[in-house]
């Protein structure tokens, strides 16, 4: 059995599957084509290294979802993305169906 670094914290898995829901939420509104999301990400990963989708269009698409334009920081690594999306959209993904 291989044990982690003494500097790797596990997340809670609860935390974990949470934020990995809303990071794919944001992969298939950048990327929806299955075909060219990726199938790893570093934690440090942001939607600009996710997807080869231009910024521009990856803007216009999140602003649509989410029916507004929220002006999000598209190189911040995704687990803050969430966080900068959940600040401005208390609830979220749970109470805001798509377009």
């Amino acid at each position: 059995m291989t044990s982690s670094p003494p500097n790797v914290t596990h997340a809670p898995s609860t935390e974990t599957l949470a934020r990995g829901r809303e990071v794919q939420l944001l992969i298939n509104i950048a990327e929806p084509d299955p075909e060219f999301q990726p199938f790893a990400l570093t934690d440090e990963a942001s939607l600009l290294d996710a997807v080869s989708t231009p910024p521009t269009e990856i803007a216009r698409r999140l602003d649509a979802y989410f029916r507004g334009n929220l002006e999000l920081n598209l190189a911040l690594p995704l687990w803050r993305l969430v966080d900068a999306v959940k600040r401005l959209r208390p609830g979220w993904p749970d109470d805001l169906k798509p377009n």
